[in-house]
């Protein structure tokens, strides 16, 4: 599915001073596009039955390091919307991808006190099949703040995901142990709704694909920029949390 960024990627792609990838923005040393179509494989994109349907901060799409990119890449059925890129743009403004008449397909993943387990609501035989699944894709602080200012987003029914796993978010502090980045939640997610044997876990290694190449490419600059100016008085946190993976034992 083609994405709404695309044409502000390839204006960022031309005016950066870097060797950049136009569709995901990145440097092509660390090339997100690349990454994930190595981690996916001969088999390709997951054929995700449910529809994901991001809503990124302005914010986040200017970061260099955000995840949304994995799943527009990973996925079938991915539709990635900047939201509030004017800030002149009321939230009662923003405008709903579904007509009112369809509210009932589409869900958002909203960790509350009435959000209901994804997946006990997909095994549920008695509920309707969620379609459209919405994921806020933020620092969770402006994520509150996204989801309070769209009046639409607080009728759609909430969900949540029990996470399976640590978040392998290396090159970005998570607030705790919870927290999942945005590809990470949409993996999870699909799981739960689509069943195990979707293929949604490649979403998860084509994201751990992603940071294992950043990492690299930031390690390499670093002693590369060591060899020619000279060691800085340490290396980036990057580089540490690679190498602190270097040493560290496989999970079991």
């Amino acid at each position: 599915m083609t994405s709404r960024c695309a044409p502000i990627r390839a204006l960022d792609a031309a005016t950066t001073r870097r060797p950049t990838c136009a569709r995901c923005r990145r440097a092509l040393v660390a090339c997100a596009c690349r990454s994930v179509a190595r981690a996916l494989g001969r088999a390709g994109r997951v054929a995700n039955s449910t529809n994901i349907y991001i809503l990124q901060d302005r914010a986040e799409f200017r970061r260099a390091l955000g995840s949304a990119i994995v799943c527009e890449l990973a996925l079938d059925k991915c539709e990635v919307r900047v939201l509030f890129d004017d800030l002149r743009v009321r939230g009662r403004d923003v405008k709903a991808p579904f007509a009112e008449e369809d509210a009932a397909r589409w869900g958002v993943l909203w960790p509350c006190d009435e959000a209901v387990d994804l997946a006990a609501h997909a095994r549920d035989a008695t509920t309707r099949r969620l379609e459209n699944l919405i994921v806020l894709d933020s620092t969770w602080h402006r994520a509150r703040a996204m989801y309070h200012r769209v009046p639409w987003l607080q009728r759609l029914r909430k969900f949540q995901i029990e996470p399976r796993r640590k978040s392998n978010y290396r090159i970005r502090k998570q607030p705790n142990d919870l927290c999942l980045s945005t590809a990470e939640c949409v993996g999870e997610a699909l799981l739960a709704l689509d069943g195990e044997n979707c293929g949604a876990e490649r979403v998860a290694q084509a994201f751990d694909a992603m940071v294992d190449d950043q990492l690299d490419a930031e390690r390499a600059a670093y002693h590369r920029g060591a060899r020619e100016r000279g060691a800085p008085t340490r290396p980036p946190s990057a580089v540490l949390a690679r190498e602190r993976d270097l040493r560290s034992p496989p999970p079991s």
